[in-house]
């Protein structure tokens, strides 16, 4: 039987003896559809940004969905969005029946362009991505935009003395199985706005109402809250982890081979560990590399999983996301990593010849 250092998958969750705990807790309560323990999550988040309101929901999408709802955007209301992005931002615009705006994005954060976002004409709201962790520039888009901060891959990230949601008008976040937080699936819509929550919390409660509007059952269990509650707890130990295993690929990487901005800082909330090759070429080999060494690599965004390809718009008009998406390779970074792991992959990284 081979090691099991050998095959190491790009994705794994760590589930630890306190999340068992809390999740049995849960199960033996009596209690594990929409509860307590929801009510808990939604209480972490608001003791965290120390003000505003949150309401806990089935996924990312529902939450970005709702998010948007809140703030008024309806049939027809234009809405952008970067193109380099899960599909999952476009559903959620198409739900409201909006018009996704596509925007390229920047080259070294992989974010929304706010230059580019200068350039378009109408725009109802801005949903701003925090890529894989990195920081949108949300200040820049403020003045002139309703902002959605979208935080499903950057939960609790810091920019400067603030966290990452804390500037927009909505902040959305995913517990989806591969995100630095997880309860297999769910989402969260955390604001100021006691008004838009109460929004998002009338379209959530669709059952036992006094009159009646189209709403959907975007609830969220307390299995999966309390189970995400417990990985909270141990929040700054698993992005100390994440941001460790950063550091030691970070020294082995070749010259040749860079990495998304924010990566090399101390403080970085990382979802994903992102090297940058000079073209496609290269980027294949690298991901051969490390295969036959026993590593999993994904490319985080495929060209034609790129927004303006699924919409068939002109690749032209969208440079710098078609580049991305050509030079770019996430490596395993989740705290189930041993040392021994990560060892392995930093080596590896290290042998790779330009």
């Amino acid at each position: 039987m081979g090691s099991p250092d050998l095959n190491i998958p790009h994705n794994l969750p760590l589930i630890a003896t306190e999340d068992l705990e809390a999740v049995n807790a849960t199960l033996t309560s009596g209690w594990i559809a929409q509860g307590k323990a929801v009510s808990s999550l939604e209480s972490f988040f608001v003791e965290k940004y120390a003000q505003g309101f949150s309401c806990a929901l089935s996924s990312g999408t529902s939450a970005l969905f709702l998010a948007l709802k809140g703030l008024g955007i309806k049939t027809g209301d234009r809405v952008a969005i970067p193109t380099y992005a899960c599909s999952a931002i476009l559903n959620a615009v198409y739900m409201l029946q909006a018009k996704p705006v596509l925007v390229d994005v920047l080259p070294d954060t992989f974010c929304l362009d706010p230059q580019g976002l200068n350039e378009v004409q109408d725009i109802s709201a801005v949903v701003a991505v925090h890529t894989f962790g990195a920081k949108a520039d949300v200040q820049k888009m403020i003045d002139s935009h309703v902002v959605v901060e979208d935080c499903c891959q950057s939960v609790w990230g810091a920019d400067n003395e603030s966290l990452l949601g804390m500037v927009g008008s909505a902040a959305v976040f995913s517990f989806y199985a591969t995100k630095i937080i997880t309860g297999g699936q769910g989402g969260l819509v955390w604001s100021r706005d006691e008004s838009l929550v109460n929004t998002v919390k009338d379209y959530r409660q669709f059952d036992g109402r006094t009159f009646y509007e189209p709403r959907f059952n975007f609830q969220m269990s307390d299995i999966q809250a309390s189970l995400i509650v417990s990985q909270f707890k141990r929040f700054e130990t698993i992005t100390r982890r994440r941001q460790f295993i950063a550091r030691q690929y970070l020294d082995a990487l070749p010259i040749g081979l860079s990495f998304q901005k924010g990566a090399d800082k101390t403080d970085a909330v990382l979802q994903r560990f992102v090297v940058i090759a000079p073209n496609v070429s290269i980027r294949d080999r690298f991901q051969k590399h490390m295969l036959d060494g026993g590593v999993n690599c994904i490319v985080p965004i495929m060209r034609f999983e790129l927004l303006h390809n699924y919409l068939k718009l002109d690749p032209q008009q969208y440079p710098v996301a078609e580049n991305i998406a050509d030079r770019t390779l996430s490596l395993p970074i989740y705290p189930a990593l041993t040392d021994a792991q990560v060892k392995l992959i930093s080596n590896c990284i290290k042998n790779f010849k330009i």
